[in-house]
C-alpha cells in the first residue's frame, strides 16, 4: 500500500505531465499549420487552368503608325532584365447599351442642363446633334456607345482667346468633372481616377502649349479610369484620355470650350482568364516593330527602363478589356504589346 508521501509525489507528477501534454496538444494545430504554410511556400499549387470562356479574342485596336521607323531598343531596367510576370491574366467583358430610345430621352434631359433646349437633329440611326439656341455650340451624341462630343467655336469670340483667368490644378479637374456630371457621364471609375492638367494658349484659330497657367487662355483636363484589378488602364495617347474637357477663362456658356467622352462600361463581375505570352516574346515583338508606340521620341535609339502589365483602352468601342505589356523608356517613351497568347487571338 502506497504511503501518503508516495501518493503526493505521483499526483504532482501526474499534474506535471498533464500540463505538458495539454501544452503539446495546444501547440500541435499551430505547428501543423506552420509546417503546411512552409510546404506550400516551397511547393505552391499550380494555378487553376485559364477559363478562356469568351473563345478567341479580337485583336487589339492599335492605331496604325504610317511613316515612322522602328527605333533601336536597349533594355536597362533596375533588375537588369525583363520582369517575372504572371502566365495567366484576366479579360473583362464590356457592356453594350440595348436601350437606344431611353438613352436618347435621358440625354435630352441632360442636354437641357447645359443650354440645349431644342430637340436634336438625327444624323443617322445612332448619332444625334444638339444645337445651342444662342451660342455657336453643338453636341454630338451616340445612342449606342453613349459617347459625346461637345464643342464651342471660340474663334467667333476674340475675347475668349484673350482672357487669362483659367482654373488651376485640382480646381480645373473638379470643374471638368462637374460638367460631365451634369451630362450624366461620370461613372465611379472615372470620378475616382487620376486627372492631368495642361495649360494652353490661343493663337488665331488653334491652341498651343502655354509656358505657365498664368499665361494660358485654356486648360485641358484629361480624366483617367481608376486601376482595374490592381493594373493601370492605358490609353491610346499615353498621357491623354478619351475623356477630356477644355475650359476657358470665360463664364457661362463660354466656360467649356470642348468636352469629349468616349467610354466603355467594363463589367466587374463578367471576366475570363486567358494564357499570356511570355514577356520575352513580347520584347522580341517590340524590337521587330510589332508593338504600338503611344509616345514617341525623336531619338533613333530608345532605352527601356520599366516593363509592366496593364489593360488597354481603345478610342473606339471594344468588346473586351484586354491586358498588355507596357514598355517605358527615356524621354517619356511608351509602347504597348498585346499580352494575350496568339493562339487565343483572332488572326
Amino acid at each position: 500500500m502506497a504511503t501518503l508521501t508516495e501518493v503526493s509525489s505521483m499526483a504532482r507528477k501526474g499534474i506535471k505531465y498533464g500540463v505538458v501534454g495539454l501544452v503539446i496538444m495546444a501547440m500541435i494545430p499551430g505547428t501543423i499549420s506552420l509546417i503546411k504554410k512552409i510546404y506550400l511556400t516551397l511547393n505552391p499549387p499550380p494555378p487553376p487552368p485559364p477559363t478562356v470562356r469568351y473563345g478567341k479574342l479580337p485583336k487589339l485596336d492599335f492605331p496604325e503608325a504610317v511613316g515612322f521607323a522602328t527605333p533601336e531598343y536597349k533594355l536597362e531596367t533596375i533588375s537588369g532584365g525583363l520582369p517575372s510576370l504572371p502566365s495567366v491574366g484576366k479579360v473583362f467583358a464590356v457592356g453594350i447599351n440595348k436601350s437606344r430610345l431611353l438613352t436618347l430621352d435621358r440625354m435630352k434631359q441632360k442636354a437641357k442642363t447645359v443650354g440645349f433646349d431644342n430637340d436634336p437633329i438625327e444624323l443617322d440611326e445612332r448619332t444625334y446633334r444638339f444645337l445651342h439656341p444662342s451660342a455657336p455650340i453643338d453636341l454630338i451624341f451616340d445612342v449606342i456607345s453613349g459617347s459625346l462630343a461637345y464643342k464651342y467655336d471660340w474663334t467667333r469670340d476674340k475675347k475668349t482667346g484673350s482672357v487669362f483667368d483659367v482654373p488651376i490644378g485640382d480646381a480645373a479637374a473638379t470643374e471638368a468633372k462637374r460638367f460631365l456630371e451634369r451630362l450624366g457621364t461620370l461613372p465611379e471609375d472615372l470620378n475616382s481616377g487620376a486627372s492631368t492638367v495642361r495649360y494652353l494658349a490661343a493663337t488665331e484659330s488653334a491652341m498651343v502649349p502655354s509656358p505657365s497657367a498664368y499665361e494660358a487662355n485654356f486648360v485641358r483636363v484629361d480624366i483617367f479610369r481608376a486601376d482595374k484589378d490592381g493594373l493601370k488602364i492605358m490609353t491610346v495617347g499615353g498621357d491623354t484620355s478619351p475623356v477630356n474637357v477644355i475650359l476657358s477663362g470665360q463664364t457661362a456658356e463660354k466656360r467649356v470650350i470642348q468636352a469629349n467622352y468616349y467610354y466603355s462600361q467594363v463589367l466587374d463581375d463578367d471576366f475570363a482568364t486567358y494564357p499570356l505570352k511570355p514577356i520575352n516574346a513580347s520584347w522580341e515583338e517590340l524590337i521587330k516593330g510589332q508593338g504600338f508606340i503611344a509616345k514617341r521620341t525623336t531619338e533613333k535609339s530608345v532605352t527601356i527602363r520599366r516593363v509592366y502589365m496593364a489593360f488597354y483602352e481603345s478610342n473606339n468601342r471594344q468588346e473586351f478589356l484586354q491586358p498588355i505589356y507596357v514598355f517605358e523608356g527615356d524621354l517619356d517613351f511608351r509602347a504597348y504589346v498585346s499580352a494575350i497568347s496568339p493562339s487565343y487571338v483572332i488572326q
